[in-house]
């Protein structure tokens, strides 16, 4: 089975123990050279060449060999880099231990270390790993130590009522971060299903359901916005009234379930033709708008010849194949329209078109 890669909070988490496994290097490091300085001229164990070698240079080495060996694997196999941390924090803590001096009868409390290691991954697997292995080292450490030495056998117990504490705090510690996780999840999720929501009720009260276009009552606030934007930065727009006709007779003809096919081919075909910055709208029964902007009136005048010719050539089988018309009027804004006016003005247009014959394209 393959591993799933790190996500950026396990790499940052990773990365957060490295760091503090420098630390603690650093540190005993420091307190290394300050034990050797402060005994240097009174105790000659701790002054001569092989105390360097044996009790510094060498376990120290193989501790910053280790570190190397993690930040390796960090870089180039994070999916690793989890397990082998802990596995590391348990290596490096005994190494610390065998490496300090038996007079020191609190080095054992440095087996918390992988403990702690294991409550910052929130896994109970590594927590219950790590408290065995602390287990087989207390039991070790009871065999090792004389049944005449009462104090340093209560200061195990001790030690091992330390360890228990940890262990079962770390597994309370896990269980309620897992909580806090599901909570955090379901908030989310609850946040997720809420967005979508909203960003499908605000759809539906701009978008006309049959023809997937924008309604009427989006087009209005579209058009009085740009209107109100050219004062400040003019550009060229052109209005177009776009009727179906004699669409009532297609109605009672064939009926209003092929009505509403025409009506969706027709806003099909307009989508097809128009640009991404113009806008579309159904305006009401059978009447669409498109406002086109950034184009001049022969180009927009195109377009819509365009679409005039791509309706009337559009064969619809709920009609026997028969097709439809439109009749479109153009109204190209000039600094003194509003959004009533230039209406009235496209609206005029397409008033005149459907007089003069139908199928054809008015501006005014």
């Amino acid at each position: 089975m393959q591993i799933p890669p790190p996500t950026p909070r396990q790499m940052y988490w990773n990365r957060a123990l490295l760091n503090t496994f420098w630390l603690v290097l650093f540190v005993y490091l420091a307190s290394q050279f300050y034990v050797t300085l402060s005994m240097w001229s009174h105790q000659p164990e701790f002054s001569g060449k092989q105390h360097l070698i044996m009790h510094i240079l060498i376990p120290d080495s193989i501790l910053f060999i280790l570190l190397v060996i993690l930040e390796s694997i960090h870089r180039y196999k994070p999916v690793l880099s989890e397990f082998l941390i802990l596995l590391t924090s348990h290596l490096y803590g005994i190494l610390i231990i065998l490496n300090l001096s038996s007079d020191y009868h609190v080095k054992p409390l440095i087996m918390l270390f992988p403990l702690l290691v294991s409550m910052v991954y929130l896994k109970e697997n590594y927590l219950k790993a790590s408290s065995v292995i602390c287990l087989f080292y207390i039991i070790i450490l009871f065999l090792n130590t004389s049944i005449y030495d009462f104090t340093l056998r209560i200061q195990n117990i001790i030690i091992t009522l330390i360890f228990a504490a940890v262990s079962l705090t770390g597994f309370a510690v896990i269980a309620r971060g897992k909580e806090l996780m599901r909570s955090l999840e379901s908030s989310v999720k609850s946040e997720q299903e809420l967005r979508i929501q909203n960003i499908i009720m605000d759809r539906l009260s701009k978008i006309d359901p049959l023809t997937d276009l924008y309604n009427h009552k989006t087009f209005h606030e579209y058009l009085g916005w740009l209107i109100d934007h050219q004062e400040s930065n003019p550009f060229p727009m052109q209005l177009a009234v776009i009727d179906i006709d004699n669409f009532k007779k297609v109605n009672d003809q064939y009926g209003h379930w092929v009505g509403d096919i025409v009506l969706r081919q027709v806003a099909a075909v307009m989508l097809q033709h128009i640009d991404s910055d113009d806008f579309a709208a159904r305006y009401g029964g059978e009447e669409f708008v498109i406002i086109l902007t950034s184009k001049t009136l022969e180009d927009s005048s195109r377009i819509m010849e365009n679409i005039l010719a791509g309706i009337a050539s559009l064969p619809i089988s709920e009609m026997d194949n028969e097709s439809v018309t439109v009749s479109i009027g153009m109204h190209e804004y000039n600094g003194g329209d509003s959004k009533s006016s230039i209406f009235q003005q496209a609206d005029d247009a397409l008033y005149e078109a459907k007089k003069t014959g139908k199928n054809k394209i008015i501006t005014l």
